[in-house]
């Protein structure tokens, strides 16, 4: 069933009216509300996931899409581009309509004590509420935990670059995904993926200002150039893991740290 190709408006190779199967639809699924029956919105190849017990089903379309529309639960990394009452416009694509995220959609936030975000800085967010109807929500809190658990303000020393959506989903969803084990036998470094196509990254110190590492103690010149590379090399790496083949990343990873 899974890896067809399939256009819109194509017959599913699932029943979605089953009884005995839960049917979970994502990206590139739509459900009529009327008839309950689900047909691809997106070209692209189907996917079917069943449990082993053959109690519930997943069904999405992978696509290469170059929009981003979000959707609950993702994990984005937005750009703060202003201020709405009580809440910041984050931008998640270029030229898209921001979105909001509320003052209070921090951990422990309350009035008199909450982050206090800058225009330009970056932040790593889920998305709370996306109905076409009313505007985005995004929320830095984990829904599990109530806590950060990794969402919130992102350093200014990290470099932020822009890949597939389909790669971001690559890295983010797959287990079996080598880019970044490759990467981390070269170097050791911070990431964070977004969905939207956004990609933090950070290799020791990354990429902070020279007046700033010269106040630091205990850092040389030399060792925050360092930092410097590999951060940049890093972003180069998984650049171009976008469009290379498995066989061809040993010899990617060498040429991207050449001269770090």
């Amino acid at each position: 069933m899974s890896g067809s190709l399939i256009i819109p408006g194509d017959s599913l190779p699932i029943d979605s009216r089953d009884s005995e199967i839960k049917t979970t639809i994502g990206p590139g699924i739509y459900k009529n509300p009327q008839t309950q029956s689900i047909i691809p919105t997106n070209a692209g190849v189907i996917n079917v996931q069943q449990n082993k017990a053959k109690t519930t089903q997943l069904v999405y379309v992978e696509s290469n899409s170059k929009r981003y529309i979000p959707q609950t639960n993702d994990f984005v990394i937005g750009i703060v581009t202003g201020v709405v009452g009580e809440a910041y416009k984050v931008l998640l694509q270029d030229f898209s309509t921001a979105v909001l995220l509320s003052m209070m959609a921090f951990p422990n936030a309350t009035k008199k004590n909450r982050p206090n975000l800058k225009i330009g800085q970056a932040v790593y967010a889920r998305v709370s509420q996306a109905i076409p109807e009313i505007e985005t929500e995004l929320e830095c809190i984990d829904p599990t935990t109530g806590k950060e658990g990794g969402f919130g303000l992102l350093d200014e020393s990290g470099y932020i670059f822009t890949v597939n959506l389909n790669f971001a989903r690559e890295l983010l969803f797959n287990p079996n995904s080598i880019f970044l084990e490759k990467l981390a036998s070269r170097c050791k470094f911070e990431i964070a993926i977004g969905i939207n196509g956004k990609v933090w990254i950070k290799c020791g110190e990354g990429i902070k200002l020279e007046k700033e590492t010269s106040e630091e103690e205990g850092k040389t010149p030399r060792e925050n150039t360092r930092d410097l590379k590999s951060t940049l090399a890093a972003a180069r790496y998984l650049t171009k893991c976008q469009k290379i083949s498995v066989e061809s990343l040993d010899q990617v990873l060498d040429e991207a740290f050449k001269n770090v």
